[in-house]
Order: C-alpha cells, then structure tokens, then sequence
C-alpha cells in the first residue's frame, strides 16, 4: 500500500503475506508508523490496495465495488483502539446499532434478544440501560466487542483494542477474546 506519489509517496505496506486459518489467531506488533492500522484497513475492506490481492474467505476483496464490500463487511467484526460508542445511546442501543446498520430483516424484539446475547458473552446483560458514560472503560471496550460480535461474524479485526486501558482490565479483555475464541 502506497499513499500519494512521486517523491510525496509513503511506501506503508510492502511484500505483505499472511493467513490465518479458520479459528486461528494473528497478533501483528511493530512500531508506531509501521503499517499495523493500514493492514487492518485492508483488510476490511476500508482501504484498498495499490497492488496485489487481499483474500477474505477466498474471496478478493481488492478493487471490489462498495456495494459488494458492505455485503462483505458484514462478516467482519471490528474493534476499534477508540469504543466508538454513541454517547446518547444506552449499551443495549449500541450494541443493536450493529444489526441495524447491517439492514438486518430482524424484528425490534429480535435484536434486542440477540443484543443481549452479545452483551452476556462479554458478561455486561445486567448493564443493558447504562449510557457508556456510566460505564468503566474495560466495561466500554466489553460493549464495543459485543456490538462486533452481535453479527456473528467470521472474522475478528481488533485494532489495538485495549491500548487505553490499565494492565489489569488489558489482561481481562485479552482472556475474554481468548475465551470467545474458544
């Protein structure tokens, strides 16, 4: 991946490859700068390649129209370094958001069940009327997960996803993905 040209252009990404297999896990570590975020957007889809392939569940999603990539994307959970949370909504909206977005043919009543089977994945269905200012940060990342878990996706993305939390709630999260995982 290249952004801008001529003596502007940044070489981000070059020579790139890499798998993962079905239920597999991929930690990518480096530096700041060297291209961790730039991966995890080409991987979703939200940038797309100067050259080569990037292959999702077999499928090349380089060059795909928009149309397709939303279709695509629904099977990609993201988790963001920021929760990304809407303020004004309360965790169990937040978490529907994802269903809703997704123009899911679901009932109100039946994103809410799947809603609060996300959020009692990740152990926070007894907060489902909080506003995620009520809630800790670890609790907010809990959410966060919740919402890209609601989808039921195949894929996981997590971009830094407790680089703002303390080393005790960091450890929690990681064992919660772990477990979910399992």
């Amino acid at each position: 991946k290249v952004f801008g040209s001529g003596k502007s252009a940044t070489r981000a990404l070059d020579d790139v490859t890499l798998s993962v297999e079905p239920g597999g896990v991929l930690g990518v570590i480096g530096y700041s700068g060297a291209g961790k975020s730039t991966l995890i957007r080409l991987v979703n889809g939200l940038e797309s390649p100067t050259s080569g392939s990037v292959l999702l569940n077999g499928t090349d999603i380089a060059g795909m129209k928009e149309k397709q990539l939303r279709a695509v994307r629904r099977d990609i959970g993201m988790i963001f370094q920021q929760f990304n949370l809407l303020k004004q909504k309360d965790v169990l909206s937040n978490v529907m958001l994802s269903l809703d977005i997704s123009k899911s043919k679901l009932t109100r009543k039946e994103k809410e069940e799947k809603a609060i089977e996300a959020l009692r994945l990740v152990n926070l269905e007894d907060q489902i009327h909080k506003y995620p200012s009520q809630l800790s940060g670890g609790q907010q990342q809990r959410v966060a997960i919740a919402r890209a878990l609601v989808l039921n996706p195949s894929v996981l993305l997590s971009d830094e996803a407790t680089s703002a939390l303390d080393p005790e709630t960091t450890y929690q999260i990681l064992n919660l993905l772990k477990d979910l995982n399992k």
